[in-house]
C-alpha cells in the first residue's frame, strides 16, 4: 500500500506541480507527511492503518520529486551532478540510521519507532521560509516579477550584481523565444517579445513595468499533465522506456533490501552493510556523469549489476553451501546493490534533462509511478528465495541486463541545457552526436 501510494503520488502531485509550481504543492506534502505519520503510531485498526500508509507513501513520492526538481531546475549545466550527488546522498544517509536506530529500539513498541522518524522530518515546516520557487518554473510561465524577486534575492546573499543577473535572465527569455520560434507548433512558445523590447532588455538591462505578465506580446504558456504524454510519440517512448528502467531499478533495489535481512549474519549488520555500500556508489555516478555521460554510464551500470547477480546466485546454486560460496555471493550480491544505486542516481539525473519545463515533474512522475509495480512485487522476492534460492538472483540480474540494452533508444543529455518546450525535446531526440554546452554556462561566468 505504501508503494500504490508512491505511485498515485507520483502521478498526481507532480502534475499538480507542473500546474501551479513546485514549492506549494512541496509545502502541501510535507504538511499532509507529518500529520499522517503521527496518526499511524496511534491508529488501533487495520483499515485506518492500510489508508495512512497509502497516504504516506503519496506524500512521500510528491514531497521528494518536487523538492529534487526545484533543486535539478536551480542547477547550471554543468554542477547539475551535484543535485543527483546530494540527494542520493541525504537517502543514504537516512537509510543507515534507520539500522542503529532498529536496533536500540528493537525491545521498543513499532509505535515508538515511528514517533522516532517522525521526529526527524519537524523541520520540514521551517522551510517555507526558506525555500523559492524555482526559477525555470516561474521563466516558463511568464512569472517575471517572481522570478526577479528571487534573483534579486540570490544576489544579496552570494554578493553579485543583481542588474547583471537581471540582464542575463532577460536574455535567456529572448534566447528561449527564438529557439520556440522555429517550432511550427506556436502553442508551446514560450513569452514572445518584439525586437526593439529585445534590444531594450539586453542592452539596457530593462525590465517590465508592473505585474508578472507585463511584458507585450506575451502568450500563455502551455500547460501539459501526464495525458500529454501519449499524445506525442518522441516523448512516450522516452516515457516507456524510462518506466521500465526505473521498474527494474525499483525491483533490484528494493528486492536487495528485503532479502538483506535473511542473508547469513546479523540482520541489523546486514541491513547497514547494504546501506553502506551505497555511498562509494554516489561518488562513482557524480564523478562519472560529466566525463562518460548518462546513457554510457546508465548502461555500464545495469550491466554490472545484472552480471554479478547472475553471478552470485550461480554461486549460492553451485557451491553456496560452503564458506567460501557464501561469502562470495554476499559479495557480488552487494556488487550488485552498488551498482543498482549508482543507476539509480544517474536515472535520478537523466529522467529530469529528457522533459520539457512544464512536463518534467509529470515525466518524473509517471517513470517513478510505474517504478511502484517493481516496488511492490519485490517483497515477494524472499518468498520466492524459499521456494528457489538463487530465483530473485536470476530475475533481477535478467531484468538489468535488458535494461542496459534499452539505454541505447534515449538521447544522451551530457553538455546540454534543460529543454524548455516539447519541440527542443524533439530536436534532441533527432540529434546523434553530443553537443557542446550551450547559453546558460557562458552567460552565468557574466555575472561573476
Amino acid at each position: 500500500m505504501l508503494m500504490l501510494g508512491q505511485g498515485i503520488g507520483a502521478c498526481v502531485f507532480t502534475s499538480l506541480a507542473d500546474r501551479y509550481g513546485r514549492k506549494p504543492v512541496n509545502m502541501v506534502c510535507q504538511l499532509i507527511l507529518i500529520v499522517a505519520s503521527i496518526g499511524l503510531a496511534f491508529i488501533n485498526n487495520i483499515g485506518g492503518f492500510t489508508a495512512l500508509r497509502f497516504i504516506i507513501g503519496a506524500a512521500q513520492e510528491g514531497l521528494s520529486l518536487t523538492a529534487y526538481s526545484i533543486f535539478v531546475e536551480m542547477c547550471t549545466t554543468n554542477i547539475r551532478p551535484f543535485a543527483g550527488f546530494t540527494g542520493g546522498l541525504a537517502w543514504t544517509t537516512s537509510i543507515m540510521m534507520l539500522a542503529p536506530l532498529a536496533y536500540l529500539m528493537q525491545n521498543y513498541s513499532w509505535r515508538y519507532f515511528q514517533l522516532a522518524t517522525v521526529a526527524e522530518i519537524i523541520y520540514g515546516l521551517a522551510i517555507y521560509w526558506i525555500f523559492d520557487e524555482s526559477l525555470r518554473w516561474l521563466v516558463a510561465n511568464n512569472k517575471i516579477a517572481r522570478a526577479e524577486a528571487t534573483i534579486k534575492k540570490i544576489c544579496k546573499a552570494n554578493k553579485t550584481d543583481f542588474e547583471k543577473a537581471k540582464a542575463v535572465l532577460y536574455e535567456q527569455i529572448v534566447e528561449c523565444k527564438r529557439a520556440a520560434a522555429k517550432s511550427k507548433h506556436h502553442h508551446e512558445l514560450v513569452p514572445t517579445i518584439a525586437k526593439d523590447e529585445q534590444v531594450n532588455l539586453i542592452e539596457n538591462n530593462g525590465s517590465p513595468s508592473a505585474g508578472e505578465t507585463a511584458l507585450s506580446g506575451m502568450v500563455e504558456p502551455a500547460k501539459y499533465t501526464v495525458l500529454d504524454i501519449l499524445k506525442h510519440r518522441d516523448i512516450l517512448k522516452i516515457t516507456t522506456i524510462l518506466s521500465f528502467i526505473w521498474a527494474v531499478n525499483s525491483l533490484t533495489y528494493y528486492g536487495l533490501f528485503l532479502t538483506s535481512s535473511s542473508m547469513s549474519g546479523n540482520r541489523f549488520l546486514n541491513y547497514f552493510l547494504n546501506a553502506l555500500v551505497e555511498i562509494p556508489s554516489m561518488f562513482v555516478v557524480f564523478f562519472s556523469l560529466k566525463r562518460i555521460g548518462r546513457r554510457t554510464l546508465g548502461v555500464l551500470l545495469h550491466a554490472l549489476s545484472g552480471s554479478t547477480l547472475i553471478i552470485s546466485v550461480t554461486l549460492v546454486a553451485t557451491v553456496g553451501t560452503t564458506s567460501a560460496g557464501s561469502i562470495g555471493s554476499v559479495i557480488f550480491s552487494l556488487v550488485g546493490k552498488f551498482a543498482i544505486t549508482a543507476s539509480y542516481n544517474c536515472l535520478f539525473v537523466f529522467t529530469p534533462e529528457l522533459f520539457p519545463t512544464n512536463m518534467r515533474n509529470a515525466g518524473i512522475g509517471i517513470s517513478s509511478a510505474v517504478s511502484r509495480v517493481g516496488g511492490i512485487v519485490s517483497p515477494f522476492a524472499a518468498t520466492l528465495s524459499q521456494i528457489i534460492i538463487w530465483g530473485p538472483g536470476v530475475v533481477f540480474g535478467s531484468c538489468c541486463v535488458l535494461a542496459s540494452m534499452l539505454f541505447f533508444l534515449l538521447p544522451e543529455t551530457r553538455g546540454r541545457e534543460l529543454p524548455t518546450t516539447i519541440a527542443e525535446m524533439r530536436e534532441w531526440s533527432k540529434q546523434k552526436e553530443q553537443v557542446s554546452e550551450i547559453c546558460l554556462e557562458k552567460k552565468t561566468m557574466m555575472i561573476q
